[in-house]
């Protein structure tokens, strides 16, 4: 067993890293076993809690240099490893090529997007459904008249966040309301209307749900017929 070379270049610019037991590769040379991993991320995770952004700077500085190393196949998973956890600190200034675009490839596959704001939650919502080619409308919630189409409206009051409907075309035309006037059959009309906007409203919703996005529906009878869609978080595991 022994200290891999390349540590001991992370720990002669770390001051933490060199005051602690070093991982020891094992017999095979660089290749890690579990516990080699093990370690390597108690490391990792303590060395992202603690340090300052001069020497976490100066680490992700090796780090970028031997990741441009290819000649050993383990290279890139101890790298993943330890930088993992740094993923969750704000990007310093000057970061290397190769650590940003790890840096920015795990932040990528991460839940840290669950703490998006309304505004914003509504926007990679929008995204979504525009990819798909559904397009849609984000507005605070209560404009009206609505925007036809998919609307995603955001309340910054309890209920908050973001709800999705969806309006006809011509619902606030003058000749839908003198169609939905009281007569007969107008009420055949509104019905029609109404189960239409539920049907596109959760036919949306079912489109966000299939990338990832967290979303309800809620029910309430009390005064009629009553349906809401909600998004309620962004894809833990994003497509792009």
């Amino acid at each position: 067993m022994g200290v891999p070379g390349w540590w001991q270049r992370v720990a002669a610019v770390s001051e933490h890293l060199a005051a602690v037991e070093p991982p020891q590769r094992n017999e095979h040379g660089f290749g890690p076993d579990a516990q080699f991993y093990l370690r390597l991320g108690e490391l990792a995770r303590a060395f992202a809690a603690e340090v300052g952004d001069a020497e976490r700077g100066r680490v992700l500085a090796v780090f970028d240099d031997l990741l441009g190393d290819e000649t050993e196949p383990h290279r890139r998973a101890i790298a993943l490893t330890f930088l993992w956890p740094l993923a969750r600190q704000p990007r310093l200034a000057g970061l290397g090529d190769r650590v940003r675009r790890e840096l920015d490839l795990i932040a990528g596959y991460r839940p840290a997007r669950a703490a998006e704001s309304g505004p914003d939650l509504a926007r990679l919502a929008r995204a979504e459904l525009e990819r798909c080619g559904l397009p849609a409308t984000v507005v605070p919630r209560g404009t009206s008249p609505a925007p036809t189409g998919v609307v995603l409206s955001v309340s910054t009051e309890e209920p908050a966040g973001v709800f999705l409907e969806w309006n006809p075309l011509d619902s606030y035309s003058d000749r839908y309301q003198a169609l939905a006037e009281d007569r007969p059959g107008s009420g055949n009309l509104r019905d029609y209307v109404d189960d239409v906007r539920d049907l596109a409203a959760r036919a949306a919703l079912d489109v966000l749900a299939a990338a990832g996005f967290r979303t309800e529906v809620r029910y309430d009878f009390l005064y009629g017929r009553s349906r809401v869609c909600r998004v309620l978080g962004p894809p833990e595991l994003p497509f792009d």
